[in-house]
This record gives structure tokens, C-alpha cells and sequence, in this order.
């Protein structure tokens, strides 16, 4: 007689137990890859959204530049009586260096609530993108009154005429320009912020 060994082979029981657990197991991957995903997408999404509302607000802050500086030309700080004393509560303006953070940006412009209430009237809004711009002109001068070269920082270039001539915003070049600043701070959706400064000789 022929003698049969017996095979220990795994019952198919056994085997559907084990393809379960690795079943399972990659859904658990295939899940957290997905969340992963999903967050990365998220995160993309809300950071092509802040960059839109950040390019707006630039955008409209550089627009607003021109319509501060016709104060100097055809407003309320046309006349060199006008630039020679601070106008803060009507026109912004100062007729001396305000004090100013590391970066540059007037200590008045860092807090929107003082702000506010020191110069209630001048803030430029642009309700369609929900943007409000507050802005501070300063002279670049130690002291209000005249301008003179000791107290003032002063400006001789512009446009060549010939002849050894130069233009500075309709003024010959033999005559002092005082520097002026406009320092901007732009506020839009989602606490999106942006500062501008610009400076220009009159």
C-alpha cells in the first residue's frame, strides 16, 4: 500500500481572511492620499484668491495716487500759504515729517481705529471691491513755515529745456522743490492689505 502524506494547505477561509486585510488596507492609504489631496487643493485655492485680492487692492491704491496729488495742483494745498501749516483733519496733510516705523511706514497710518478718528474724511472707499485706502501726505520738512534748504529736504532735478535749463513741474530749476510723500494704506475682502508710498517734487 501506498502510504499519503498529508498537505497542510491554507483553507480558503484563511486566504479570504488575508485578502480582506490587505483590501482594507489600501482603502486606508487610497483615503489619506486623498484627503492629502484635497487639502493641497484647498490650500492652492485660497492662495491664487489672496494673491487676485492682494493684485486689486495694488491696483487700486496706485489709482488712487493722481487723484491725491490734484490737492497740489487744483485743491486745497495749491497755494504756498496752504503747504506751510499741518491741515490733518480736512486734507491729510502734514507740513512736517511724521515719525515713521522701521520700514517706513508714519506711525499714523499703523493703527486704522486712531486714524480714523484723527481724519475722518478723507478715506477713499471703492465699495464695488469692498477697498477703503487711508492716506497721510507729509512735506519732507523739520519744521512748518517757509521752506529752506537747512530744514527741508530739496529737489533740483527735472525735465531738461536746453540751454542749461531743467523743469520741475513747471518750476526752473534755479528754484527750490521741496519733497512732498504720500504713504497709502489699502485695506480690502479678507484683511487684505497693502502699503504704497510715492514721493514727487512741486
Amino acid at each position: 500500500m501506498t502510504n499519503l502524506k498529508k498537505l497542510n494547505l491554507p483553507s480558503a477561509a484563511k486566504q479570504s481572511g488575508v485578502v480582506l486585510f490587505i483590501t482594507l488596507v489600501a482603502l486606508v492609504i487610497m483615503l489619506i492620499a486623498s484627503v492629502a489631496l484635497i487639502r493641497s487643493t484647498d490650500t492652492n485655492l485660497l492662495i491664487s484668491g489672496s494673491l487676485a485680492f492682494k493684485r486689486d487692492v495694488v491696483n487700486q491704491a496706485e489709482r488712487s495716487m493722481p487723484s491725491i496729488r490734484t490737492k497740489f495742483t487744483s485743491g486745497v494745498l495749491s497755494t504756498s500759504a496752504s503747504k506751510q501749516v499741518n491741515s490733518i483733519v480736512n486734507d491729510n496733510y502734514y507740513a512736517t515729517i511724521q515719525p515713521s516705523s522701521a520700514l517706513g511706514i508714519p506711525n499714523v497710518l499703523l493703527n486704522t481705529t486712531t486714524f480714523d478718528v484723527a481724519m475722518p474724511n478723507n478715506n477713499i472707499t471703492y465699495a464695488g471691491g469692498g477697498i477703503t485706502i487711508r492716506y497721510v501726505i507729509d512735506r519732507m520738512c523739520l519744521a512748518t513755515g517757509e521752506i529752506s534748504p537747512s530744514n527741508c529736504t530739496i529737489s533740483k532735478a527735472g525735465t531738461d529745456l536746453g540751454g542749461g535749463k531743467k523743469q520741475i513741474l513747471g518750476k526752473l530749476s534755479g528754484e527750490d522743490g521741496v519733497v512732498y510723500r504720500i504713504s497709502l494704506r489699502a485695506t480690502g475682502p479678507k484683511n487684505t492689505e497693502a502699503f504704497m508710498q510715492s514721493t514727487f517734487t512741486i
